[in-house]
């Protein structure tokens, strides 16, 4: 998809051309006989990626991947040290832990993981996609929740800035942010199982990702939660390629020309 895109930003006057993008590859095996199994890998597929580049970009993939890839990025100083996580989700993914890891909880999994929950902050949250005893759970553990209507009614960039502002406040020096494609409203997002009316548009979600890739603090993000088999129009593929491109510009503007 990235094909069908310029390189040069004009919103911004940023060109693409000059950051120093390396494609790490698939993680290999993709028909593990459990999830432990393949998050390991990815795991430590994140812990091999910081060894090259001082900032990662994960393809998924479902919501699962997230707890450990965050677990990767983090493992030098640990979670607890520092480190903070941004969703970008219509969903809280804080279901219980009964059955194991799973696309509904990775938030959930990292706080009981030693994340503290004032250290992350959800943006875009829908208002018909979540369980009330989940969004209890969030509340009861300080996670901070801006909702779609939040966005809608004050812009991302003050919703985003106050979000970042927050976990600069508990002294949050890494940054980890997911972008589950699902928070962008259904029209736009055909191809995400969960994704329900009533989501973000694409300007806002860009928006989003341009202002994480400008924040220095933000040292690797994931884009999760895209079924290209049942994409209509490459309409979801679009609106992902589009993400990581705006990431990326957020950061050639915000590290300089020649950037890696």
């Amino acid at each position: 998809m990235l094909a069908r895109f310029a390189t040069w930003d004009g919103d911004h006057g940023v060109q693409l051309t000059d950051l120093r993008v390396v494609d790490l590859g698939d993680i290999e095996g993709d028909h593990d006989d459990s999830v432990a199994s393949a998050h390991g890998r990815i795991e430590e597929a994140l812990v091999a990626a910081f060894e090259r580049a001082p900032v990662v970009v994960v393809f998924g993939g479902d919501n699962s991947l997230t707890r450990p890839a965050m677990a990767g990025a983090a493992r030098r100083q640990g979670l607890g040290e520092g480190w903070g996580l941004v969703t970008v989700d219509a969903h809280h993914d804080c279901r219980p832990l009964d059955d194991g890891p799973n696309n509904g909880n990775p938030v959930r999994s990292l706080v009981t993981d030693g994340l503290p929950g004032s250290r992350v902050a959800q943006v875009g949250i829908n208002g018909f996609a979540n369980h009330e005893d989940h969004a209890a759970w969030a509340h009861a553990r300080g996670i901070r929740v801006h909702r779609a209507d939040e966005i809608r009614a004050e812009g991302m960039a003050a919703t985003l800035h106050g979000a970042l502002g927050a976990l600069r406040d508990e002294a949050v020096t890494d940054i980890y942010a997911d972008i589950d494609i699902d928070v962008l409203d259904r029209a736009f997002a055909p191809a995400c199982p969960a994704s329900v009316p009533g989501g973000l548009r694409p300007p806002e979600l860009l928006q989003a990702a341009y202002l994480l890739g400008s924040d220095r603090a933000v040292r690797a993000m994931d884009i999760v939660e895209v079924d290209a088999s049942a994409d209509l129009n490459d309409i979801t593929l679009r609106a992902a390629a589009s993400v990581f491109l705006a990431f990326c510009a957020g950061l050639r503007n915000a590290r300089g020309r020649g950037t890696d």
